[in-house]
């Protein structure tokens, strides 16, 4: 079983990957998409921080504060529209503030919060199903959404 405070873990471990990933990228090599139509290292960071920094948890609370709440998700928005003028470290602040708040929200929660359901289906193809716990959802973010935003901005950054 997966644990509030690992979960905060590797979260933590997490943004400490993106910062790396982007550490040695201009503001010009940042804000150049490798190709059309895909996404630069500041969309990709302006889709992580999300519409705003409070969404994340707002979305995880909601498991707390509802009954199975429908957690609905549109993948492949950036967000870079409304933060086109901010730099790459402004950016990727957004992010360490987004996710430094998920992982104080996950470490404080018990084993028992973290059994909460939602249902969010976008997920109903998958393994896990569209009912997932709190805890799965927290995981599936970290370790694979998140996890494959870092490889993309690996890849950004040996380009």
């Amino acid at each position: 079983m997966v644990s509030g405070p690992g979960l905060q873990q590797q979260l933590d471990q997490k943004v400490r990957e993106i910062k790396q990933a982007v550490s040695g990228l201009s503001e010009e090599e940042a804000s150049k998409p490798p190709a059309q139509g895909e996404w630069s290292a500041k969309e990709v960071l302006s889709h992580l921080s999300g519409s705003d920094s409070t969404e994340f948890v707002a979305r995880l609370k909601r498991i707390l504060d509802e009954d199975t709440p429908r957690i609905d998700v549109t993948p492949g928005v950036s967000y870079y529209e409304q933060r086109k003028g901010e730099s790459t470290s402004q950016l990727l602040s957004e992010v360490e503030s987004a996710y430094g708040e998920a992982g104080k929200f996950l470490g404080g929660l018990s084993e028992q919060q973290l059994s909460r359901t939602a249902n969010v289906p976008m997920l109903k193809e998958t393994p896990f199903g569209e009912n997932v716990t709190l805890g799965q959802l927290a995981g599936l973010l970290i370790n694979f959404h998140l996890n494959d935003h870092v490889n993309q901005l690996r890849n950004l950054s040996q380009q």
